[in-house]
């Protein structure tokens, strides 16, 4: 791996929430960083994130990079804005996911993830009038909530750029190759920049760049774009006032609260995460209103007295889905791209992780040794999958909640 001494200077491709994370620690370090986004900062995927920060997983690792994230959202006014509103979140489970998520407290315990068992009384506590129905253990996390996933990214990018990166927008990222020691990128008109290192976080899109570039089809990473629809009510009145998120697994779906009178709904029907979808096709009429017929009847059967919300809006984003539905975090070497990285295949943690991703990039461009690192990025090779190693949940049939 190569050492700090090595890599002064470093192209970050892609301004969303990981990237800007990543360009903000890649400066942080003194690095000479250069990142080039096609659009506005957060004008793709990353601006129609519903943005929930949590630490509820499954696995040791990912939730020990969602308490270094969610830690640094609850400091971030020495980054910047990230408008981080702590509301809490409540996970209920059933059958044999009840058994599993009360082994898994213990593992959150461990880490000193502040989660607690609370009882169906605690949970009419927060919502009177829920359907307690398929309840059979439950979980509460009081420093769960969300963000702006806007406010973040820019605020990230200005930290970076008032640490002397160059934000460089509205510039398409053509090709990237790499040779001498170098690596290269070429914009769409006809720009080129090198450095001694590139990190793409490309999202949806990074295989057709790599395709671009040259990379052959087998050489392809194992990623994929799916759609997910969010639709956003405006509550009744006597349901307002600030509430936590609740995970709806038994309905495949959550209710962020988000403020004191809009509610998001979002699916977790693992179904949608393997339904592949063209990242440049019409996404703006994805959502029909069947779908949203569906999942307002999910809600309303879980909470009664929301069936006199109203929609205000949808919106329908991308995640880059990997197979373990984990990031990929690795050099490109392996491919023909020497001194190149990436950051992909996020599906659908990109936002609350970003604070982890941007560290585990810095790490991997400048420590030597990855066992001394604070996340070791082997863990997120792309060879997980060949060596059939995958990131492994504990639930089932839960989506992207894993």
């Amino acid at each position: 791996m190569a050492s700090d001494k090595h890599i002064n200077s470093v192209i970050v491709v892609g301004g969303g929430s990981s990237g800007t994370s990543i360009a903000y620690n890649l400066a942080n370090r003194g690095k000479k960083v250069k990142l080039i986004e096609r659009g506005n900062i957060a004008s793709g995927n990353t601006g129609k994130s519903s943005a929930l920060v949590r630490t509820h997983y499954s696995n040791e690792l990912i939730s020990s990079l969602a308490l270094y994230s969610i830690r640094e959202f609850m400091n971030f006014g020495n980054t910047g804005y990230s408008g981080f509103t702590k509301t809490g979140m409540v996970f209920p489970f059933n059958g044999s996911n009840a058994l599993e998520a009360s082994k898994n407290f213990k593992m959150l315990k461990s880490l000193g993830i502040n989660e607690k068992e609370i009882s169906l009384k605690e949970v009419k506590e927060f919502f009177p009038d829920i359907s307690t129905e398929g309840y059979d253990y439950i979980l509460y996390e009081p420093d769960s909530g969300y963000a702006d996933p806007v406010a973040t990214s820019n605020a990230y990018a200005s930290a970076a750029k008032n640490l002397g990166a160059e934000i460089v927008t509205g510039k398409s990222v053509k090709t990237v190759s790499s040779d001498n020691g170098m690596a290269h990128v070429e914009t769409y008109n006809g720009e080129k920049f090198s450095a001694d290192a590139i990190v793409l976080a490309t999202n949806t899109w990074t295989n057709d760049l790599l395709q671009r570039s040259g990379v052959s089809s087998a050489d392809l990473l194992p990623i994929y774009a799916s759609v997910h629809d969010t639709i956003y009510l405006r509550r009744p009145e006597e349901y307002t006032g600030i509430k936590p998120t609740l995970w709806d697994p038994q309905n495949s779906s959550y209710y962020k609260m988000e403020g004191a009178s809009i509610t998001a709904i979002g699916s977790l029907d693992p179904a949608i995460d393997t339904r592949e979808f063209d990242p440049d096709g019409d996404i703006e009429n994805h959502i029909t209103d069947e779908y949203i017929e569906q999942y307002l009847g999910k809600l309303t059967d879980r909470l009664p007295g929301m069936a006199n919300a109203s929609v205000i809006s949808t919106v329908s984003g991308l995640y880059d889905m990997s197979p373990d539905g984990q990031a990929i975090i690795d050099s490109l070497s392996g491919i023909g791209l020497d001194n190149v990285y990436v950051c992909a295949g996020l599906s659908g943690h990109g936002f609350k992780l970003s604070p982890a991703y941007g560290r585990i990039v810095a790490d991997m461009l400048t420590v030597n040794e990855p066992e001394k690192a604070l996340f070791d990025w082997r863990n997120f090779s792309a060879s997980r999958f060949k060596s059939k190693k995958p990131i492994k949940s504990m639930y089932s049939g839960i989506g992207t909640i894993y």
